[in-house]
C-alpha cells in the first residue's frame, strides 16, 4: 500500500445517496440498519459513528466503498457497540482495528473481499459472534483467540493464504460451518478437510486430546433477554431458537432490499416523467413559439420553487445534523472535561509536595547565584580599578622616561653647538693668519656670521625652552588627567549607568589622542633652519593610550614665534 494517497472524492449521485441514507436513518420510526455501501467513501463519516452510538443502531453495512481503515482518528470503536451485524465488503481494507473485542454484542462480521492480511487477537473477545466471512483476503494464519469465539457457527477462509489451522479451533463446539481450500491445506491433512466441518472438528478435537460433541448439543450465548427461558426448557430450544432468528434476520434482509427496489422503481418513475415532461415541453416548444416566454417563465418559477424547496428541506436536514452533532460534541466535551478535571485534580495532588519541594530548591539557587553575582560584580571592579592604577603607573614611568630622553638630547645639543663655535674660532683664527689681506672683509663677515649665530643661538635657546615648557605642562595635563580618570572609576558607582561612564572615559581619551595628534606639527622646525643640526632626535614614539595631549594654547606662545622668526 503506498505511503501516501489521494482520497478519492465521491461523486455527486454518490454525496447525494449518502445524505438521502443518513436522512433516512434518522427519521422518526426507521428500522436498525444504517446502509451507506456504494457512496465511494473513503473512511466512515463523523456522522455515522453519531447517529450509530445516538439510535442504538445494531446493523451497519457499509460494503462496495473505497475503505482502507474502519476507524477514522477522531472516532471511537465504542460508537458502535451495540452493532451486530457489520458488512465491510468489497472494500480495500488491510486490517482490522486491534481493539474490535469491544464490539461484545457484534454477531455478524464479513470482511469478504479485502487486503486483509491478519486479524487481531482481541477478536477472540467477540463471544457472541456467530458468522466470521474472511473470503478472497490475504490472511496467512488465523489467531489462537480464534478458539474462545464460543458462539461461532460459521467461519470462511476459503480465497486466503491459510495453510494451517490452530488447534485453539478445536474449543468452538458450536461451529457448524467451514469453508476453505482444502487442496492448499498442510494442518489438517487434504482428505480431513474434503471430508467436511464434522471430520476437521473430529481431527483437531483427537489432536487437542479433547472429546467430540457435535454442535446441537451446545447451548449458544442468547442474543437477546427475551428469549432466554424459552432456550432452556427444552433441548431443542437452541437450534429452533438460532433458526427462527435466521429466518428473521434473512427475512429483514429482504424487507430492506425490496424498500430499497422500491425506492429504486419510485426513483426511475419519478426520471421517466421528468424525462416524458420535458419531452411535451419542447413539442409545445416547437407547436407555439408564440407562448416560448410564458412557457419559458413558468417553468422557471415552477424549477425555482423546486429547487427552494428542496435546498429548505436540505438546509433543514443540515440544521439537524449539525445540531445533533453539536449536541454530540458538546456532551462528549463536557464528560472528556470532567475526567481531565478529576485527573488534574489527582495529579495536582499528587504533586503538591513536589512542587513546594522544586520552589524551595529554585529559592536556594536564585540565592546562590545572586551571591556568586555580587561576588563576581565586586572581583571585576577590584580588577578594573587594579588595571587602571597599573596603566597610570606605566604612564607615569614612560613620562619619566620622555623626560629623561629630553635632558640628554638637549645636553647633546649644547655641547654641539659648543664644539661647532669652537670649531668656527680656530678657523677664523687660520683665516686672519692665512689672510691678512683681506682682514677687514674677514672681520665684517666674521661679525656677520657671529651676529648670525647669535641670532640661531638664542631662536634655539627659545625653542628649547618653549619644548621643555611644552613637554612638562604635557606631564602635568597627562597626570592631571590621569587622576580625574582614577577618580572617575572611583566614582563609577555614583554614576546613573555604566554607559555614561564609558562615553565620558571616551571622550577624554578622544581628546588625548587629538591632543598626541596636534603636537608633531607644534615640533616642526621653522622654515630655513638646519633639520640635522638644531631639532633634537625624536623621542621614542609611545602608544595611544599614553601619548601626552597638547597643552591649552598660551597667549605668549603666537608672539613669541614670530619674534624669532624676526631675529633670525
Amino acid at each position: 500500500m503506498p505511503l501516501f494517497f489521494r482520497k478519492r472524492k465521491p461523486s455527486e449521485e454518490a454525496r447525494k445517496r449518502l445524505e438521502y441514507q443518513m436522512c433516512l436513518a434518522k427519521e422518526a420510526g426507521a428500522d436498525d440498519i444504517l446502509d451507506i455501501s456504494k457512496c465511494e467513501l473513503s473512511e466512515i463519516p463523523f456522522g455515522a459513528f453519531a447517529t450509530c452510538k445516538v439510535l442504538q443502531k445494531k446493523v451497519l453495512i457499509v460494503h462496495t466503498n473505497h475503505l482502507t481503515s474502519l476507524l477514522p482518528k477522531s472516532c471511537s470503536l465504542l460508537s458502535l457497540i451495540t452493532i451486530k451485524v457489520l458488512d465491510l465488503h468489497d472494500n480495500q481494507l488491510t486490517a482490522l482495528p486491534e481493539d474490535i473485542g469491544q464490539l461484545t454484542a457484534l454477531q455478524v462480521l464479513n470482511v469478504e473481499r479485502n487486503q486483509v492480511t491478519y486479524l487481531p487477537r482481541s477478536i477472540g473477545n467477540l463471544t457472541q459472534l456467530q458468522t466470521l466471512n474472511v473470503k478472497d483476503n490475504k490472511l496467512k494464519e488465523l489467531p489462537d483467540t480464534i478458539g474462545e469465539l464460543r458462539s461461532l457457527r460459521t467461519l470462511d477462509v476459503s480465497g486466503n493464504e491459510i495453510r494451517r489451522l490452530p488447534q485453539m479451533l478445536a474449543h468452538v463446539r458450536t461451529l457448524e460451518t467451514l469453508c476453505l481450500d482444502a487442496s492448499s491445506m498442510v494442518y489438517p491433512p487434504q482428505e480431513v478437510c474434503s471430508a467436511g466441518p464434522e471430520a476437521i472438528q473430529q481431527f483437531l478435537c483427537k489432536e487437542s486430546g479433547l472429546e467430540y460433541y457435535p454442535p446441537s448439543q451446545y447451548l449458544l450465548p442468547v442474543l437477546e433477554q427475551d428469549g432466554a427461558e424459552t432456550s432452556q426448557d427444552s433441548p431443542d430450544g437452541p437450534t429452533d431458537r438460532f433458526s427462527r432468528e435466521e429466518v428473521e434476520w434473512q427475512n429483514r434482509f429482504a424487507d430492506y432490499e425490496k424498500r430499497k427496489e422500491q425506492k429504486m422503481l419510485e426513483k426511475l418513475e419519478f426520471e421517466r416523467r421528468l424525462e416524458l415532461g420535458q419531452r411535451e415541453h419542447a413539442q409545445l416548444l416547437q407547436q407555439s413559439s408564440s407562448q416560448k416566454d410564458e412557457i419559458l417563465q413558468t417553468v422557471k418559477e415552477e424549477q425555482s420553487r423546486l429547487e427552494q424547496g428542496l435546498s429548505e428541506r436540505q438546509r433543514h436536514l443540515e440544521e439537524d445534523r449539525q445540531r445533533l452533532q453539536e449536541q454530540l460534541k458538546q456532551t462528549e466535551q463536557n464528560i472528556s472535561n470532567r475526567i481531565q478535571k478529576l485527573l488534574q485534580d489527582n495529579q495536582r495532588q499528587k504533586k503538591t509536595s513536589e512542587i513546594l519541594k522544586s520552589l524551595e530548591n529554585e529559592r536556594i539557587r536564585m540565592e546562590q547565584l545572586m551571591s556568586i553575582t555580587q561576588e563576581e560584580t565586586e572581583n571585576l571592579r577590584r580588577r578594573e580599578i587594579a588595571s587602571a592604577m597599573q596603566q597610570m603607573l606605566t604612564e607615569s614611568c614612560k613620562n619619566r622616561f620622555i623626560q629623561m630622553a629630553y635632558e640628554s638630547q638637549r645636553q647633546s645639543l649644547v655641547q654641539q653647538a659648543c664644539s661647532s663655535m669652537a670649531e668656527m674660532d680656530e678657523r677664523f683664527q687660520q683665516i686672519l693668519s692665512w689672510q691678512q689681506m683681506d682682514q677687514n672683509k674677514a672681520i665684517s663677515q666674521i661679525l656677520q656670521e657671529s651676529a648670525m649665530q647669535k641670532a640661531a643661538f638664542e631662536a634655539l635657546q627659545v625653542k628649547k625652552d618653549l619644548m621643555h615648557r611644552q613637554i612638562r605642562n604635557q606631564i602635568k595635563l597627562i597626570e592631571t588627567e590621569l587622576l580625574q580618570l582614577t577618580q572617575l572609576e572611583l566614582k563609577r558607582k555614583s554614576l546613573d549607568t555604566e554607559a555614561g561612564l564609558q562615553h565620558e572615559i571616551l571622550r577624554r581619551v578622544q581628546k588625548l589622542l587629538d591632543a598626541t595628534r596636534v603636537q608633531p606639527e607644534l615640533l616642526k622646525p621653522p622654515q630655513g633652519e638646519v633639520p640635522g643640526a638644531l631639532e633634537p632626535t625624536a623621542p621614542e614614539e609611545l602608544p595611544e593610550s599614553v601619548r601626552p595631549s597638547a597643552p591649552p594654547p598660551h597667549p605668549d606662545r603666537s608672539t613669541s614665534a614670530p619674534a624669532a622668526r624676526g631675529r633670525q
